[in-house]
């Protein structure tokens, strides 16, 4: 499921350099993963599964820049999931300005937490549907994974 936000850039996001600042981005991206997740009905405010309460922490962000965005442009932001292992998963987010040009994508793989245990869960189902399985990499005779997933 892909879900689209449309976003203002305002002038608390623009830096003296005149454009965009590259945290504000990173925060224009998180406000769209929240779109995303309440679009799926799985947002933060109503538990997940029974009566826990769950959250989402970010585990990795890659942000690539390519294109400078100004004061006043109207932004759409693309959040769609790529991909999921046991306990991670991945979405994919693209900034695309008004003549359809990628100003920046990102990729971002986060855990679910059980917020009163604290621990990290399995993908719940009823997000897990929306996310195919990750392909299975072949390791070597004895090569060992780098993390657990």
């Amino acid at each position: 499921m892909e879900y689209v936000s449309r976003i203002k850039v305002l002038p608390h996001h623009v830096d003296e350099l005149g454009h965009l600042n590259h945290v504000a981005a990173v925060d224009i991206l998180q406000y769209a993963r929240d779109d995303w997740y309440q679009a799926a009905e799985l947002w933060q405010g109503r538990p997940w599964s029974g009566a826990e309460r769950l959250g989402t922490l970010v585990l990795n962000l890659n942000v690539n820049y390519r294109r400078e965005c100004f004061l006043d442009e109207t932004l759409e932001v693309f959040t769609r999931p790529l991909e999921r292992g046991e306990k991670s998963y991945t979405l994919e987010q693209a900034i695309v300005k008004f003549d359809g040009s990628v100003a920046i994508d990102a990729r971002v793989t986060s855990l679910v937490m059980d917020m009163q245990s604290r621990e990290t869960l399995p993908v719940p189902e009823n997000l897990a549907r929306y996310l195919p399985p990750r392909e299975q990499k072949k390791r070597a005779a004895g090569e060992q994974p780098l993390r657990n997933d």
